[in-house]
């Protein structure tokens, strides 16, 4: 038999085995691919829409501000067929507004960045993460987990922490030959000499066009309380939760930002009215040596900002109390809002864990946020400026635990503005404040 013959007899041979084996083959096929399909089917006990509602959050690596949601978003999709997300962007300024709005009504989603908010928790409108297991709570900072507790309860899942801290245009400071502050700590005589030095005409002309320092006051932002509090004094009191912010140590707090502007004249004139971006704007363009502000600007300098700057950053200078003492929204932590259905109460659980895991908190160094968890405690150590700031936040107290804390903040800081714009002494502001919180406070 030639080699020719011999293939093509091996080759009639296999052809008919595969006849003969082929159906059988098919039919296991098919019984695993059952088998298969039934395991998902178990794993997935629910299927449907969860709603979320979140703030954009800015990628300083490409400018982005919804990418993250939407990456994870994707990724839990494809993990769990049948499960849609619903995404609602919130506006940064009336986010907080609307959630509390829809809450009220019942139109509240599923999921949103609640988790350690007062009101949400002691009204009772959130779920209560009693699946939550003590290993899987195990490696959170206990202040995270605090800030999502009410009452022994645990309410949210923490993500980020974020903190607030004073911006130091080192070049400036060196062509004045002022020295930076030693570990970033100074006391507030200290930071006054050297803003009032950084204060200066360039042109000869209209008075200074350079000054020391300047930041911006808005409602829900909190990078004017490290001042205001810097000699001890309380907004809300820690033992009966009453509103405190009245007498010698409070005046002194407002005094000494109102001094920087009207008796050191260390600041622009816009020292009040200035929005967040002017403010920024003006330090990145050496207008400005010294500014408050959040952990997020730091990598939006280094990464985005077409202007560049030499910086450092330093603590709020230290009054009587000898401690850089502020308060800030400093833990984020997603919530599930309450669930008539159990198996979308359990799969928005789900969701939430999935949002707040460990993985991918390298990431976070792209938006200037601080892990809530043990094992993001060595993210910056290598970054001298953002590794100062995770370390104040020992000294951030947090958001007063108060159900009219928003609008306790918008009126003092209305009140604050308005001494530090020239239309109020800072004794009126502060009995302004007090009489107009009245009803908010008792």
């Amino acid at each position: 038999m030639t080699l020719k013959r011999a293939f093509t007899l091996f080759l009639c041979i296999l052809m008919l085995a595969f006849v003969g084996m082929g159906p059988i083959l098919l039919q296991r096929y098919r019984v695993e691919y059952n088998k298969s399909y039934e395991y998902m089917k178990n794993e997935i006990p629910w299927r449907g829409v969860i709603t979320v509602w979140d703030y954009p959050r800015l990628n300083t690596q490409n400018g982005t501000k919804l990418s993250w949601m939407s990456a994870k978003i994707k990724q839990f999709e494809k993990l769990h067929p049948g499960v849609y997300i619903e995404f609602k962007e919130l506006e940064p300024a009336g986010g907080y507004t609307l959630l509390k709005a829809a809450a009220s009504t019942g139109a509240y989603p599923d999921v949103a960045p609640v988790g350690s908010d007062y009101y949400f928790m002691s009204e009772g409108l959130l779920e209560e993460l009693d699946d939550i297991t003590e290993t899987e709570k195990s490696d959170f900072l206990p202040t995270a987990l605090e800030s999502a507790s009410y009452q022994g309860r645990l309410y949210g899942l923490p993500w980020i922490m974020t903190g607030y801290t004073m911006l130091l245009n080192t070049s400036m400071f060196s062509e004045k030959n002022i020295p930076i502050p030693q570990d970033g700590n100074w006391t507030f005589d200290q930071f006054t000499d050297a803003v009032k030095q950084l204060t200066y005409d360039t042109n000869r002309k209209k008075g200074p066009d350079v000054f020391g320092f300047n930041s911006y006051i808005e409602p829900g932002a909190y990078n004017i309380y490290g001042i205001l509090m810097s000699d001890g004094a309380e907004i809300i009191s820690s033992e009966n939760g009453r509103y405190v912010y009245e007498g010698p140590q409070a005046l002194s707090g407002l005094q000494k930002l109102y001094q920087l502007k009207y008796i050191y004249k260390a600041t622009p004139d816009n020292f009040g009215e200035a929005t967040q971006g002017e403010v920024l704007n003006s330090f990145i363009k050496g207008k400005t040596a010294v500014i408050t502000a959040p952990s997020w600007t730091i990598p939006y300098i280094r990464n985005i900002s077409s202007d560049s700057v030499e910086f450092t950053t330093a603590n709020y200078p230290t009054g009587s109390t000898e401690m850089p003492v502020s308060i800030g929204s400093s833990t984020c932590s997603f919530a599930v809002f309450k669930q008539k259905d159990e198996n979308k109460r359990e799969m928005s659980i789900e969701f939430v864990k999935f949002l707040t895991s460990a993985e991918g908190e390298e990431e976070l160094k792209n938006y200037g946020y601080f892990s809530a968890r043990k094992t993001g405690e060595n993210l910056y150590q290598n970054d001298k400026e953002m590794s100062m700031i995770q370390q104040s936040l020992s000294f951030v107290e947090p958001i007063p635990r108060h159900k009219n804390w928003e609008q306790i903040d918008l009126i003092l800081q209305s009140r604050v503005k308005a001494a530090i714009m020239g239309e109020l002494t800072p004794e009126e502001a502060i009995k302004d404040a007090k009489e107009l919180l009245q009803k908010y406070t008792e």
